[in-house]
């Protein structure tokens, strides 16, 4: 029986079932996303995408492995089928069939299970995407969250300053402190130095300048001092001389006298040495002593000088700018004490141009008043006139209905020409008419009239108002330069108490130049106030003209108005002959 080859059969299966064995562990890897993706927008539609085909894919899988489970149990059913047939055949071909088949399903269920880690491994990149999806909104709503975390930020940062603050302020403490013990140390250390190099010379002028501490504490044997060890060898010699003079005998007893004589005026003369080298000694370290403090007293004077020149400096650059603002608040107090009078000279000439324009516009006032007494009065007399002319044209008009309702054109000229029948009370009616069309023109004019100076007076007062609310001002201010020239004069008594030494030389030059300043200030508030004069009186003049033109405009117009009316009247009226009465205008 020849061997079964498992390729072929898998090729036919595959062959069978039109599906491709070619799954690779990076088919299973995600796809790595492209490089043009920037945007959040672009890379959401892309996973959408991908999502959506993925799920595609999954669902045309998911149907290929059901279709391939149906065709396993057909074939099981067949294979189920087939082997109640088979039965009689040979038992090496239902031998070959049964492994071919378990073969077959073998290979089949390695192929489901291939598919289902497909599906799985789809699933798992359908899940991925989705969750990158979540985490893409996720992001979007962290960027709100990041705005209200920044917010805890910067109050956790600013907390977070305050304590750096406080543990500044504690190490700022500490190293103060350290400082204060490293400076004391420092102290204590130049102390023990100075000391050191004291010991030092003293150990330089016992032993010598060569020797060092290390050496003598090398030394094997015990040290006493260079005195001590002079003292023993002279002792030594002594004894060794003694020890001579035994040997030598009685002969050279003088010369042992002697040099014992010799050996004491020398050590005599060794102690009276170093007496005097110790007194040295101890007036060279006093004078050492000295001259380090006068080096000190000296260092301290110079200091203590530089600190008083300084301040001398400093005191007399106060005592210029002193200077300087005293001249200066002389001059400031000169000018506005000319200011003063300048301004008190104003108010007094405005104080009497505004009693003058005062008495003016009362005198006005008063004429103005009789003028509108007197114009009331003119009125009162033309009414009075038109109602006695209207009662007269009453009564005519009556007498006239009682006579005769036809009038010829001779018995009116009779009526009219007879001079003693008619009396004043007889006259036209139509005169009558005229008359009073004339006084009620005349009255209308006469109220313009009115109007027109109940006019003026309210501007005169308004004006009169006005210069009295500046007049007040004036003074306030007045008033207020006064406290502050006093203020001034104040504190120039005060300088004056302090500075009276300079004040006294520098007053001349101070006057002289006053005088100067205030002869020119005089002029020039003379020159402005005269000028305001020529302005106020200019602009008064124009006033009292443009006034003036008014009221002859308005007069004439009056005037030919009245003439019109007259006339007017006169040529509507009838031509008769029998008419006798005449008008003046």
């Amino acid at each position: 029986m020849p061997p079964i080859k498992t390729g072929n059969i898998t090729k036919k299966e595959n062959d069978l079932f039109d599906i491709e064995d070619h799954v690779k562990y990076e088919d299973l890897i995600e796809d790595k996303l492209p490089d043009h993706l920037i945007f959040p927008e672009q890379l959401n539609t892309y996973l959408r995408d991908r999502i959506r085909d993925l799920t595609a894919e999954n669902g045309c899988l998911r149907r290929a492995l059901e279709e391939v489970e149906e065709k396993l149990q057909n074939l099981r059913k067949l294979s189920a089928q087939d082997i109640p047939v088979t039965v009689g055949r040979a038992s090496e071909t239902a031998a070959a069939k049964i492994i071919e088949l378990s073969k077959k399903c073998r290979e089949q269920t390695a192929e489901i299970e291939v598919l289902k880690t497909k599906c799985k491994s789809l699933e798992a990149r359908v899940a991925n995407k989705e969750a990158e999806l979540e985490h893409e909104k996720m992001k979007k709503k962290g960027m709100s969250q990041r705005t209200t975390s920044a917010l805890n930020e910067s109050i956790s940062f600013e907390d977070q300053l305050r304590d750096r603050e406080e543990q500044m302020k504690q190490l700022n403490e500490k190293l103060q402190q350290v400082n204060a013990k490293l400076y004391e140390s420092k102290n204590t250390c130049t102390s023990l130095k100075q000391e050191l190099n004291k010991a030092q010379k003293l150990l330089c002028s016992e032993v010598g300048e060569n020797v060092t501490v290390t050496g003598l504490i090398n030394y094997p044997g015990g040290w006493r001092g260079r005195a001590e060890q002079v003292q023993q060898l002279q002792q030594k010699l002594t004894e060794l001389q003694c020890k001579l003079s035994e040997y030598e005998g009685t002969s050279k007893g003088s010369t042992v006298s002697i040099e014992q004589r010799n050996l004491a005026n020398l050590r005599n003369m060794e102690k009276e040495r170093r007496q005097q080298i110790e007194n040295s000694a101890k007036e060279l370290r006093q004078a050492e002593v000295a001259l380090e403090t006068s080096k000190r007293k000296q260092d301290a004077a110079r200091a203590r000088i530089k600190v008083l020149e300084n301040e001398l400096n400093t005191a007399k650059r106060s005592i210029i700018l002193l200077n300087e603002k005293r001249n200066h608040d002389d001059q400031l107090i000169e000018a506005l004490n000319n200011q003063l009078k300048a301004i008190e000279g104003r108010f007094q000439d405005r104080e009497s141009l505004l009693q003058k324009q005062y008495d003016k516009s009362e005198q006005e006032c008063v004429r103005l008043t009789t003028e509108i007494k007197t114009v009331q009065l003119t009125v009162e007399q033309l009414q009075q006139r038109l109602q006695e002319r209207e009662v007269e044209i009453d009564s005519l008009k009556g007498s006239t209905g009682c006579t005769n309702k036809k009038w010829s054109p001779k018995q009116n000229q009779n009526i009219y020409e007879s001079p003693l029948s008619t009396s004043r009370n007889l006259k036209d009616p139509n005169e009558y008419v005229t008359l009073s069309i004339a006084a009620e023109a005349e009255r209308e004019r006469l109220l313009e009239l009115v109007i027109i100076l109940n006019r003026r007076l309210d501007n005169e007062r308004a004006e009169t108002d006005h210069l009295s609310e500046t007049l007040r001002q004036e003074r306030n201010k007045c008033a207020k330069l006064e406290t502050k020239v006093q203020k001034f004069e104040m504190e120039r008594v005060g300088m004056s108490k302090v500075n009276t030494g300079y004040k006294i030389r520098s007053s001349k030059i101070a006057k002289a130049s006053s005088n100067e300043n205030q002869s020119n200030e005089e002029m020039r508030f003379k020159l402005e106030l005269l000028q305001e004069e020529c302005l106020a009186l200019k602009a008064r003049l124009a006033t009292i003209q443009q006034d003036k033109a008014a009221d002859l405009i308005t007069y004439k117009q009056m005037l030919d108005q009245a003439r019109k009316t007259f006339q007017d009247a006169y040529r509507e009226k009838p031509s008769t002959s029998g008419c006798h009465s005449t008008m003046t205008i």
